[in-house]
């Protein structure tokens, strides 16, 4: 599969509502009656980055590796303030790459 944040046009640092946005925009524009592969690309995209923990997963170990864990968990912290994530499982994560 391409990069879910290529698939939907999105800077690595997305928060949760820019990819809702973002996924809603695009499903309009590519429903599955018209665009089924166009939708199920799309789809499997949102999928994989509407869940916090697998979307940090993600920026730690594939997107982007040179950034700091510190700088990666302030800036999931910030851009989300209640997190469904705590910052210990945060922390933990990061430090087991």
């Amino acid at each position: 599969m391409k990069d879910p944040y290529e698939v939907l046009g999105l800077p690595t640092d997305a928060d949760d509502e820019t990819i809702r946005r973002r996924y809603l925009e695009l499903v309009r524009e590519n429903p599955p009656e018209r665009a089924p592969a166009r939708f199920a690309e799309v789809r499997a995209a949102y999928d994989e980055l509407k869940n916090l923990e697998t979307r940090l997963r993600k920026r730690l170990f594939e997107v982007d590796t040179h950034l700091s864990i510190e700088t990666i968990i302030e800036e999931l912290a910030c851009k989300n303030p209640r997190p469904r994530m705590s910052l210990k499982k945060m922390v933990e994560m990061a430090t087991s790459r």
